[in-house]
């Protein structure tokens, strides 16, 4: 059998109708970038192409730079041109994540891209935007520790701190800072929300106003026991980069090891907050096909129901939101798991069947790459290493060459190693309160909490 992505399937009329989109869409493109005069005023080369395409200038430029990226990733451009299952959004998404890499490390990230984008097995799911650039900016953090890709896009406004009043009588608050901060005080505000019985907006500001009573929260972090220097997960803020990953770490009150965990059973329906956590590293996210609803906002679904002796444990509970759970609660959707992968496989009332990927810190294929980050780290430190006392050996003999002419001569910077992040397994917590299970209704969770 034969291996491709559900957009690639051959036997689906739909998704033979959509690669020849996306490769009307990438030849188009590809035809612009090709004609670019880099000698010309960048408003100059857009104006053009936004009148007759449509589309913003935003997309115009974006779109140029994903393709001029592409062509320093050959490896992934002759891919992208055999299979043609990558979009301009996932196009511009690489682009974006490598934003901030090093050409040097083009080779290395051309060739682990390539692999990552490759299907491996039939009808196989193609991984999001967002996956995607997640992955790589993981991959570039892995490679070059002197920069940290969670640094502010520079295309997005500067404004750390806004306030704006209305003339109705209201305000609106916004304000800009690390996405780990940013899980912490969201997570405070919904539990202060939900205590209280109010609305977000107004639990915000007694959290703000110090009007709090004491509420505290659980933030579980995920770490990887067996790397050395893997960096945290955390939870809708994502892998941190090593600055951040020893001020949560600091944080920490209590360590687990969520491969005991994983096959605790609890005798009753509930799940207990130490296998919650374990089966939130698992699915990051609800496991339907294309939903981004945050697992901490999902309920706990047990693939096999609990009145039919299905023991509730990592291994029989599943991530799905409020409102497709209620819709595999009542017959209309259905899954099984997959014994080989560990993935969930949707099965459809037509006859066809999506296979979800759960990209959680301890999802399969997570865990996979972690087993070998230990020896790409080491082969990259040796090179590194290599390449320093090569240095040293030139600096010294100039030095010894300078001392023989009467001169003297001055060493140079010292260079040093920042730690290197990757993976996910093992789980520290901060504070002491369980949070309840809830639901979403978008991407960004529930506007009001709701308890199971």
């Amino acid at each position: 059998m034969s291996a491709y992505y559900t957009v690639n399937n051959p036997d689906d009329p739909l998704a033979v109708a959509s690669t020849a989109v996306t490769r009307a869409q990438y030849t188009l493109w590809r035809g612009q970038a090709d004609a670019v005069d880099v000698q010309l005023d960048s408003d100059a080369v857009y104006a053009p192409i936004v009148r007759s395409t449509g589309e913003g200038k935003w997309t115009v430029e974006h779109n140029l730079f994903a393709l001029a990226t592409l062509d320093e990733l050959p490896r992934l451009r002759a891919l992208v041109e055999e299979l043609y299952h990558l979009d301009m959004k996932r196009l511009r998404a690489i682009e974006s994540a490598l934003a901030m890499a090093d050409r040097e490390y083009f080779p290395q990230l051309d060739s682990r891209i390539t692999e990552y984008l490759t299907p491996t097995r039939a009808n196989q799911p193609l991984p999001s935007p967002k996956a995607i650039k997640k992955r790589i900016q993981a991959m570039v953090n892995e490679l070059d520790c002197s920069i940290t890709t969670d640094q502010e896009d520079p295309d997005l406004p500067q404004l750390t701190y806004h306030v704006e009043f209305n003339a109705d009588g209201t305000a609106d608050l916004s304000a800009r800072m690390d996405a780990a901060s940013a899980a912490a005080v969201d997570k405070r505000v919904r539990a202060l929300a939900r205590k209280r019985g109010i609305g977000l907006a107004e639990a915000h500001a007694l959290l703000v106003t110090g009007e709090d009573e004491g509420v505290t929260v659980t933030l579980n972090l995920y770490r990887a026991h067996d790397v050395p220097d893997a960096p945290t997960y955390l939870p809708r803020a994502g892998w941190l980069n090593p600055h951040r990953s020893a001020e949560w770490e600091g944080r920490a009150t209590t360590t687990r090891d969520m491969d005991i965990i994983r096959d605790k059973v609890s005798r009753g329906y509930n799940t207990p907050e130490d296998i919650e956590a374990c089966v939130e590293g698992i699915d990051d996210q609800c496991i339907f096909p294309c939903c981004e609803a945050p697992g901490e906002f999902c309920d706990n679904d047990h693939t096999v129901d609990y009145d039919d002796g299905g023991p509730t444990t990592a291994g029989n509970l599943r991530k799905l939101c409020r409102r497709h759970h209620n819709l595999k609660t009542s017959g209309h959707i259905r899954y099984v798991i997959c014994p080989a992968t560990g993935n969930a496989i949707f099965l459809f009332a037509d006859g066809s069947w999506v296979e979800n990927e759960s990209d959680g810190p301890l999802a399969a294929e997570n865990r996979r790459w972690v087993q070998t980050f230990r020896q790409r780290r080491d082969a990259r430190n040796e090179r590194v290493r290599a390449a320093a006392q090569e240095r040293r050996r030139l600096l010294g003999e100039a030095a010894d060459a300078a001392h023989e002419g009467g001169d003297t001569a001055g060493g140079g910077e010292q260079e040093g190693e920042g730690s290197c992040p990757w993976s996910a397994d093992l789980l520290t917590e901060a504070d002491a309160e369980p949070q309840a299970d809830g639901h979403a209704d978008d991407a960004h969770g529930p506007h009001e909490p709701v308890g199971v």
